[in-house]
């Protein structure tokens, strides 16, 4: 029998095929920050052209340019720096006990099984709550001898849910031959939490930090925006630049307030990375 003839499907590919398929694979191996890039530009760009043809008559759209020029003055970065001081500070105490509280509380769940319902019904009224209705009344009670403690308090109750949650469900994340070894041996529920639980709780806890991190500056600002007491904030700041129509200025601090929540976002995840490294595929030191 006579081999059969090639075919044009058999055909080695064409150099305009080569062409096409390395194309695409120099696009796939391209480093990630590439593609930031691009997509960071078609905002700008869109951003642009939607400034100076929707909204060019009523001004609520800054161009990039004048928004850009704030960032490049000194005075607006030293104002800047004096209101942030403040609000990080609340944001970091309101933070500290609303995860404090939070992991109470998940504790207290477990050594305590029965408040389960009671403890959940409790995170779940602090996360309805609506908090720019409550920062008023918190404005109020606190007055000016305690400007403080509405920015804390609103922080706080931006935390205490998402960290309930996260926690309670890391402490169930544990082993149950674990927990079954440590009872053999005479452990309590207090040495199961110790031994067992909160270190299987470790990731879901550090997963549940970093939506709280974020959470607790922006509800600070917005204590702050309701009124909170003190002269330095950047909630009063927001404010100014509204009451003023400054509008250039208003998209320069939310910029700034998105990126420092982004930053928060990515400290608590870096540490997560140090003290879980088993979350990342690394073996422990």
């Amino acid at each position: 029998m006579t081999a059969p003839q090639a075919t044009a499907l058999d055909s080695p590919p064409t150099a305009a095929a080569r062409t096409k398929v390395s194309a695409g694979q120099r696009i796939a191996t391209l480093p990630s920050w590439v593609g930031a890039a691009i997509g960071l530009v078609l905002i700008l760009i869109v951003w642009w052209i939607a400034s100076l043809t929707l909204f060019q008559g009523s001004r609520a759209i800054p161009t990039p340019f004048s928004v850009a020029a704030r960032f490049f003055d000194g005075d607006q970065w030293a104002a800047l720096w004096t209101n942030l001081q403040v609000t990080l500070a609340s944001a970091g105490w309101g933070f500290l006990w609303g995860n404090l509280a939070a992991f109470f509380f998940a504790s207290l769940v477990l050594l305590v099984p029965a408040l389960e319902q009671v403890v959940t019904q409790l995170a779940i009224v602090t996360y309805c709550i609506p908090l720019v209705a409550i920062g008023p009344v918190l404005v109020i009670v606190a007055g000016l001898d305690s400007p403080q403690v509405p920015s804390i308090t609103l922080a706080a109750l931006s935390v205490f849910f998402t960290s309930v949650v996260g926690t309670l469900l890391g402490f169930r994340a544990a082993s149950t031959t674990s927990l079954d070894l440590v009872r053999a041996y005479g452990g309590g529920r207090w040495t199961m939490l110790r031994k067992v639980q909160l270190i299987a709780a470790l990731p879901s806890v550090f997963g549940a930090l970093r939506i709280a991190a974020p959470a607790a500056f922006l509800g600070a600002i917005l204590a702050e925006y309701l009124g909170s007491g003190g002269e330095n904030k950047l909630g009063k700041l927001l404010r100014s630049a509204q009451a003023v129509g400054d509008v250039p200025t208003l998209w320069f601090l939310a910029l700034i307030s998105g990126g420092v929540a982004g930053l928060a976002y990515f400290v608590v995840g870096l540490v997560a990375r140090f003290v879980t490294p088993w979350t990342a595929g690394k073996a422990g030191t």
